[in-house]
């Protein structure tokens, strides 16, 4: 029996070696990342094996089987050296798939998943910051070698075979054959992941981890592999057709009498502009004194937060007020040719001359087409740059400061009402600011740190220019950033801080100043500009019209699982069941989660919320599938 078990025994030291490695990369992702999480605990490293046990059952099925062939050749040398370099090659694309988030969570705040190809095959961004992202993350690079040292180590101490070839009788082929089956049953309850109804996703990770610590739990490998196909979103029946109409609708009538009407606007998206980084937010702590000054002029809105965690899902939120509620990003999806009416193209309709304005290579992230979509006519980026020679940042495209007075000279061509949207790029990593100002602006605590005063400075160079300009009375300047990111305050650092934004609408006449303090999200910004300068409409948008009373909200998505937060409340859903209930009133820092001690009025508001969600994610999905996020192409729906 011992000559039957041998290559059972070297398989099953392989997959234990796999483990391991997959348990050393989970802890590098913690140690690398640790601030982003709290009162982690150690059982979060055990629960994690079960999704080993799915990638591990994915990525090493080819090496079970070929062990597992119930023929004699597998007792020769040669064959044996096929199995050590299918592991070696195997492991090596573990590894160099888990070793992803150690520094690229810092970034996303999410496990990577399939998405993240489809934007490196979108534009040559990533091929031109390669080497940079090669010097900034060497330690990614060392750790990759490490452990794939250790993996040789181990394969060489402990699986190496000591068999001898033996030809095989009938009784041999038999308790081969059955070794074979039984094992590739194993590996498919592996794939699984256990014998529950169905296999285990990215949800089920909320099982084993509070919301905030769920990506300790998961690998990218897992991540990945379950993502492949996310991108086609099912149909969802919460509610029957009659019901969801009352529970929630996309449907928003504009009735406008506003004075702004037919002003000029101006969208300025500026990239990683977290609301940490804004001194007016912070009781003056920041790097922002433009914007600071700006904001005391402005209407500013005090509780605002992006839908999306990256540039790519930023777009369709501001001007089409379409969510990310899905794992592949909106602009790279299947989805992206669904008919839209956009902010772009609502104004248009009203006489407005619209554009959009991007210092990086034309085509990254799939903004020239979607812009295109959303009802904008002329796409500018790094192609229609007049001078890139001089002002390129060798890296994401042109300095913010040179291309901001481009677009103001720009702007002095429009034909007016115009609507054009400006979006920076110099607050990303790498982190570059001209050498000329080296040395200008506060360094912080954060590498981005130096060019958030870099890009504040650029904006009062461009509001300096644009005063003398005609048009500048008569426009609204809207100011966001397309994301947050690395935060070093703990207010910051919860499932709904990280989210935060600055937000604020100036008026150079001075007539629309004073502070908005209920919530604001991305999705709100097409109909609540519409109100501000558009006539009377009917549109489809996940967001509401801040200047009226609807009701407010905030939603996200991220790794599979939805949030919401109202006025008093932030909940957390899996798509089954609320998770997380906390009171925004009494815990700000999310940490005493409610679920299981909510009072009778918190089950009424965590009802209520839950109902709204799932409208939302009801709606979202179905109108995906059918495209009708239009009017004229809901079709009643």
């Amino acid at each position: 029996m011992s000559t039957y078990l041998n290559h059972v025994k070297l398989l099953v030291k392989k997959i234990s070696v796999a483990f391991l490695i997959f348990t050393l990369c989970r802890i590098l992702f913690f140690i690398f990342n640790y601030k982003h999480f709290t009162e982690v605990s150690t059982d979060l490293f055990f629960y994690g094996l079960r999704f080993d046990l799915v990638a591990i059952s994915y990525l090493f099925s080819p090496l079970i089987l070929l062990h597992l062939l119930p023929f004699p050749f597998r007792n020769y040398n040669w064959y044996s050296t096929i199995l050590k370099i299918i592991f070696y090659f195997l492991i090596t694309i573990a590894v160099a798939i888990n070793i992803i988030d150690v520094a690229y969570f810092d970034f996303t705040l999410k496990r990577t998943t399939t998405d993240f190809f489809g934007m490196v095959g979108t534009g040559d961004d990533f091929f031109k910051l390669l080497p940079h992202y090669i010097i900034d993350f060497w330690y990614n690079y060392v750790l990759f070698v490490i452990l794939l040292v250790i993996a040789w180590f181990l394969h060489k101490k402990y699986c190496s075979p000591a068999t001898i070839f033996k030809p095989f009788v009938i009784k041999d082929y038999l308790i081969h054959t059955l070794i074979l089956i039984l094992f590739s049953g194993l590996t498919l309850l592996g794939m699984r992941g256990g014998i529950q109804y169905t296999p285990i996703d990215i949800i089920n990770a909320g099982q084993y981890a509070p919301a905030q610590n769920i990506p300790i739990v998961l690998n990218t490998p897992f991540t990945i592999l379950k993502t492949i196909n996310s991108e086609s979103i099912q149909p969802i029946n919460y509610y029957t057709q009659n019901e969801i109409e009352s529970i929630y609708s996309p449907k928003t009538i504009i009735k406008s009498d506003s004075p702004y009407k037919g002003k000029n606007v101006v969208l300025i998206i500026l990239e990683s502009f977290a609301k940490e980084y804004v001194g007016a937010y912070n009781n003056g702590v920041g790097y922002t004194p433009f914007v600071d000054s700006l904001i005391k002029n402005s209407y500013n809105f005090t509780n605002a937060y992006a839908n999306g965690s990256r540039s790519i899902e930023s777009l369709p939120c501001l001007l089409a007020g379409i969510p990310q509620l899905m794992s592949t990003p909106y602009t790279i999806s299947s989805y992206t040719g669904n008919q839209i009416e956009g902010l772009p193209l609502l104004l248009k309709k009203e006489g407005y001359n619209t554009s959009f304005y991007h210092g990086g290579a034309n085509g990254t992230m799939g903004f020239n087409g979607f812009v295109g979509t959303a009802g904008i006519d002329n796409y500018y980026g790094l192609n229609e740059y007049p001078t890139p020679e001089l002002d390129y940042d060798d890296y994401w495209g042109i300095f913010d400061e040179p291309y901001l007075q481009y677009f103001a000279s720009e702007l002095n061509d429009k034909q007016q009402p115009f609507f054009s949207t400006v979006f920076t790029v110099s607050s990303h990593h790498p982190y570059t600011i001209p050498k000329k100002h080296i040395g200008r602006f506060p360094k912080g605590d954060l590498p981005l740190h130096e060019t958030i005063g870099y890009t504040d400075y650029a904006l009062k160079l461009f509001f300096e220019k644009s005063k003398q300009m005609p048009w500048f009375n008569n426009t609204l300047f809207i100011f966001t950033a397309d994301h947050s990111t690395q935060s070093n305050m703990d207010k910051y650092k919860t499932r709904l801080g990280r989210y935060a934004v600055p937000f604020f609408i100036y008026d150079p006449t001075g007539n629309l100043k004073g502070e908005h303090h209920t919530l604001f999200q991305h999705l709100d910004v097409t109909p609540s500009i519409l109100s501000l300068v558009s006539g009377d409409n009917k549109i489809i948008s996940f967001g509401n019209n801040t200047f009226s009373n609807n009701k407010k909200f905030t939603v996200q998505y991220v790794n599979g699982i939805y949030q919401i937060s109202t006025k008093d409340i932030f909940l957390i859903f899996d798509g089954e069941k609320t998770t997380d209930f906390y009171d925004l009133n009494k815990d700000k820092l999310l940490t005493n989660n409610l679920i299981e001690k909510l009072s009778s009025d918190q089950k009424i508001k965590k009802e209520k919320t839950e109902n709204l969600l799932k409208g939302i994610i009801q709606q979202y999905n179905n109108r995906l599938i059918n495209n009708q996020l239009s009017i004229s192409n809901s079709l009643n729906h």
